[in-house]
């Protein structure tokens, strides 16, 4: 099917949820499906204007209470983190699908098999104290700590990220933007009991949830989407063979956008879409700002394809160097990103 670049950038900004704002306040529940509907919203410490993953969601839905987004943690149990994208809020119900990953990150982390006295320790802890966050620990006096440090002076502060990277811990809330822990098994039984899905079964699902997250993708846009690698990209050609599972069953079809020399998907949900928009109707009337972390950008070249737009985040270039500034938000007006 042929598809020009203008209904392209539109699906990708509806699929998105970034084509209109609800006309209500939005509750915990329209929350909760607007993070169902990315797959993912990518976590950062920079907060400038707000943190991250709270502009992404006023992006799509305008103001809206932070303590709703606090109670979807705790006390109902309906979001987890893990390494999504990067890390990222995900809904609970793809925790089974994470299982795989943090089994091997226990494997290939060796810093874990030499320090399992420690790791045995804080799970005790938190068996006995409950939920804790790393600042319940003391420093060690005599530790060393290099300003690029992740850590700092606390091995149990390495500790609680290495469990909930391997799954026997989760988040159960933020107090500010610390973390705070509980083992998995008390906090999320049932997400735990459920069966592991096969790798075939895990990488299809992914694939699917970022298709239809993107609106319109590239093999390698859907790599990026959910790096379920780790921290790393799905290889290639994974997403290539997944794109043409998804093509055979029919959830997902071939496009050939104009302008552009490789090949496009469409899920199939959002056929109904594209018919609409070729009927003039349907069209994004948004204009917002979006988070340097927002899924429409994080990929600089789906940006570049899409939109023309060539964004750099110069938060991590020297300051003489800087064209803009230290952060800058992208301007998404009706369905092009404008400044």
């Amino acid at each position: 099917m042929e598809c020009t670049l203008d209904e392209a950038r539109n699906l990708a900004v509806i699929a998105q949820g970034l084509h209109r704002r609800p006309r209500r306040v939005p509750n915990k529940q329209v929350l909760l499906e607007t993070i169902r509907r990315l797959g993912c919203v990518q976590l950062d410490t920079i907060s400038v204007i707000s943190r991250s993953h709270e502009t992404v969601l006023w992006s799509r839905l305008g103001p809206y209470r932070l303590s709703a987004l606090a109670e979807l943690y705790e006390p109902d149990r309906a979001l987890i983190e893990y390494w999504g994208h990067a890390a990222a809020i995900l809904p609970v119900e793809t925790f089974p699908y994470f299982r795989r990953a943090m089994a091997r990150h226990a494997e290939r982390d060796g810093w874990i098999g030499e320090n399992r006295a420690l790791l045995d320790r804080v799970l005790a802890t938190i068996r006995e104290r409950g939920p804790v966050a790393s600042r319940d620990f003391d420093p060690v006096a005599e530790a060393k700590s290099n300003p690029w440090d992740w850590w700092g002076g606390k091995p149990e502060r390495r500790a609680l990220d290495a469990l909930w990277s391997m799954g026997d811990l989760v988040v159960v809330r933020r107090n500010g933007f610390q973390r705070v822990f509980d083992l998995t098994e008390r906090a999320l039984p049932g997400a735990l009991a459920a069966p592991i899905p096969g790798e075939a079964e895990q990488r299809r699902f992914f694939a699917r949830k970022a298709l239809i997250a993107l609106g319109v993708a590239t093999p390698q846009w859907i790599a990026d989407y959910f790096r379920t690698g780790g921290r790393a990209h799905v290889p290639m050609a994974e997403a290539k063979t997944e794109l043409a599972a998804l093509e055979a069953e029919g959830a997902a079809i071939r496009l050939d956008v104009a302008k552009s020399n490789e090949p496009f998907w469409l899920a199939a949900e959002h056929i109904p879409t594209l018919e609409l928009l070729r009927s003039g109707r349907g069209r994004p009337t948004l204009t917002t700002l979006l988070s340097p972390f927002d899924s429409l950008v994080w990929h600089r070249g789906r940006a570049l394809t899409l939109f023309g737009f060539d964004y750099r985040l110069e938060s991590y270039t020297p300051a003489a160097r800087r064209r803009y500034g230290y952060y800058t938000l992208p301007i998404l007006h009706r369905g092009r990103i404008v400044g």
